[in-house]
């Protein structure tokens, strides 16, 4: 379990965060998202410690041990890890520092990277591939994803996707990502966290929230909805409506849609920017 509890933050005099609280309980994957700037990535980069809070506490199960870094992954976008050494020897160093007698480079070989290259000489997929082999071998509880795999082709972004699957399909794993690939995730995820100038303005359950969000085509404004987002056309106009109430159906004069999580998304991102 990870408790954020009266976490503030700043970067200079720009406020992030201002007594920011949030619980994920163990095993759940979950999604935080929200408009560019929002803190997003700052929030992972506190969770993983790679940042230190200016106030409040970030806490985790007291079965993660004394130092609870030791059993989170952090998948960052900056993959800088490593990077003047050969694959080889990063490889050998991470054994070494963490005190693994193995090491399964299946992922590695799968994507043809070279024990010889320096870890700098990889393409950003490559990189990402081993960066998470990295993390893998050690087992971690807790494994926190940034927006890195935007980055990577098709097919290296479904090899890391489903080496999640297949961890998840073996262990309580809990993954907290940040506005990845909806489309590629939408499966995977169970709890969908948007922030709002460094607050939380929807805290769903997926299905919940796809069961709330609609959109409407129509001519008119729908009467008595709350209108996240619109958009007009010459003959009509599309309605993204939250919180929808199927009691509603029968008087709206309109045809009523079910959204994926990407336009649910885009559907509160487009409202931000209106």
């Amino acid at each position: 379990m990870i408790e954020v509890r009266g976490l503030s933050f700043s970067y200079g005099k720009t406020k992030v965060f201002r007594n920011f609280d949030l619980t994920i309980p163990e095993g759940q994957v979950c999604l935080v998202t929200g408009i560019n700037g929002v803190g997003k990535s700052t929030l992972l980069r506190l969770m993983a410690g790679v940042l230190k809070p200016d106030k409040g506490e970030i806490r985790y199960d007291a079965r993660l041990g004394a130092d609870p870094r030791r059993k989170l992954g952090f998948v960052s976008d900056a993959l800088s890890l490593y990077e003047s050494m050969p694959v080889a020897e990063a490889i050998g160093f991470h054994k070494s520092v963490y005190g693994l007698s193995s090491f399964d480079d299946s992922l590695v070989r799968h994507t043809k990277i070279g024990y010889s290259q320096k870890v700098r000489e990889l393409s950003v997929g490559q990189r990402t591939i081993l960066h998470l082999s990295l993390i893998l071998s050690l087992e971690p509880a807790v494994l926190l994803v940034d927006e890195i795999i935007h980055s990577i082709d098709a097919y290296l972004r479904r090899i890391f996707l489903e080496q999640i699957v297949q961890i998840l399909s073996k262990r309580r794993l809990t993954v907290v990502m940040v506005n990845v690939n909806f489309h590629d995730i939408e499966h995977l995820i169970e709890r969908v966290i948007l922030l709002k100038s460094g607050e939380i303005t929807v805290d769903e359950n997926i299905e919940d929230l796809k069961a709330k969000v609609k959109k409407i085509i129509a001519r008119n404004r729908p009467d008595s909805l709350n209108i996240l987002s619109r958009i007009d056309y010459l003959d009509h106009s599309e309605f993204f409506v939250y919180p929808f109430n199927d009691r509603l159906r029968e008087t709206i004069e309109g045809d009523i849609f079910d959204l994926n999580l990407t336009e649910i998304v885009s559907a509160f991102i487009g409202g931000e920017y209106a």
